[in-house]
C-alpha cells in the first residue's frame, strides 16, 4: 500500500480593505487572524474541498461555490493545467464569515499559495491574485482584488489597474498601528454594493481623488497625520454606515479620542482606527468595543500591525 500523499499548510491573512477613498483600489494586509488551507496532490484532475472547520458548518463544500477550490481550479487553468493536475484541500476558517475582513479571500490565497506548493509548481503572485479575483466573483458578486492583493503580497497595496492587472505596493509607516473590532453583526457585499450611489457628482470625485492622492504621499512620507487627514470617505461609507449598528457613534466616540482616522473595512461590519502607538491603539479598541457593546452588536477585536501576505506554514504534514 503506498504512503499517503503529503499535505501542504498555508496561511493569508486578514485584510483591510477600501481605506478611506481607495474603494475597490486600496487595501493591507494584517498580521493576523487568518484562514489556513491544507492542500495535497490527488491521482485524478480537479479540486475537491473534503473538510471545513471554524464555520459553523455554513459554508459549502461543492467546488464551483467555495472559493478555495474557485480559486486553485482557476490557477490551474491559466496554467494550463486543469486537465492534467488534482488537489485535495482542508479549509480552517480563522476569519469571521460577512465580517468586512476580507474572509473569502483569505480562504482563495491561502488555497492557491498551499495547492502551488503541493503540486511544485512555480506560480508568479499576479497569477495567484488573478485566480483569487475569480473566486471572489463568486463569492460576492465582483472580482474585486482589493482584499486578494494584499492577501497575496502583504503590507498595503494600490490596485492601480484591472485590465491588465497592476499592483503597486505602497510604504508602511514604522510606527503605524491598527485597532480592528468586528461587531456581532453581518453585512453581506453585495448587501453592501447595493447600496452604493449609482452617480457621483463632480465636485465629490474630485475630492475624492484629492484625498486619495494625499494618503499615497503620506505613506511614502511616513507622515501619519496627513495619513488620517486623507482617510475620509463622502461616497461610500455614508451609503454603508446604516448597515452597521453603532458605527457612527463609534466613530465620533473614536475620533475625539484622538484616532488618526477611522472608517469601515471593506464592506463592513468591521470598523478600523489608526492610531501612532500601540498605547494608543488599545485605548481606541476599548472605546469601539464599548461604542459597539452599547448598539447591541458586541463582538471581538485586536490591536494589529500591517503584516505580511500568504505563506507556506508548514510541510511537509501526514
Amino acid at each position: 500500500m503506498s504512503a499517503p500523499r503529503p499535505w501542504v499548510e498555508a496561511y493569508a491573512p486578514a485584510t483591510v480593505s477600501n481605506l478611506g477613498p481607495g474603494f475597490d483600489c486600496l487595501g493591507l494586509a494584517v498580521h493576523g487572524p487568518g484562514d489556513t488551507v491544507r492542500a495535497r496532490r490527488r491521482t485524478e484532475p480537479g479540486v475537491v474541498l473534503t473538510k471545513v472547520s471554524g464555520d459553523g458548518g455554513r459554508l459549502p463544500l461543492a467546488s464551483d461555490q467555495n472559493t478555495a477550490c474557485v480559486a486553485v481550479a482557476a490557477m490551474l487553468e491559466r496554467l494550463g493545467l486543469g486537465a492534467s493536475h488534482g488537489v485535495e484541500l482542508e479549509l480552517d476558517k480563522g476569519l469571521p464569515l460577512g465580517s468586512g475582513l476580507g474572509s473569502s479571500g483569505a480562504s482563495a490565497c491561502a488555497a492557491v499559495v498551499a495547492s502551488a506548493a503541493a503540486l511544485d509548481l512555480q506560480v508568479g503572485n499576479e497569477t495567484m491574485i488573478e485566480a483569487a479575483r475569480v473566486a471572489e466573483a463568486v463569492a460576492c458578486g465582483s472580482p474585486h482584488p482589493d482584499n486578494v492583493a494584499p492577501a497575496i503580497l502583504g503590507g498595503i497595496v494600490l490596485i492601480a489597474a484591472i485590465a491588465p492587472l497592476r499592483v503597486v505596493s505602497l510604504p508602511v509607516p514604522d510606527n503605524l498601528w491598527l485597532a480592528i473590532y468586528t461587531p456581532g453583526c453581518e453585512v453581506a457585499t453585495a448587501d453592501a454594493r447595493a447600496v452604493l450611489p449609482r452617480a457621483v457628482g463632480l465636485g465629490d470625485a474630485v475630492r475624492q481623488s484629492a484625498r486619495l492622492g494625499l494618503l499615497v504621499h503620506a505613506l511614502h512620507t511616513g507622515d501619519l497625520a496627513l495619513l488620517g487627514e486623507a482617510i475620509v470617505d463622502d461616497l461610500v461609507e455614508p451609503a454603508r454606515a446604516h448597515l452597521i449598528p453603532g458605527f457612527l457613534d463609534a466613530k465620533v466616540n473614536a475620533l475625539e479620542a484622538g484616532a488618526l482616522a477611522c472608517s469601515i473595512s471593506g464592506a463592513g461590519p468591521t470598523s478600523f482606527a489608526l492610531a501612532e502607538s500601540e498605547h494608543r491603539a488599545k485605548a481606541l479598541l476599548e472605546i469601539l468595543e464599548e461604542s459597539f457593546t452599547h448598539a447591541g452588536v458586541a463582538g471581538r477585536g485586536q490591536v494589529d500591525r500591517v503584516g505580511p501576505g500568504a505563506r507556506v506554514t508548514s510541510r511537509p504534514l501526514h
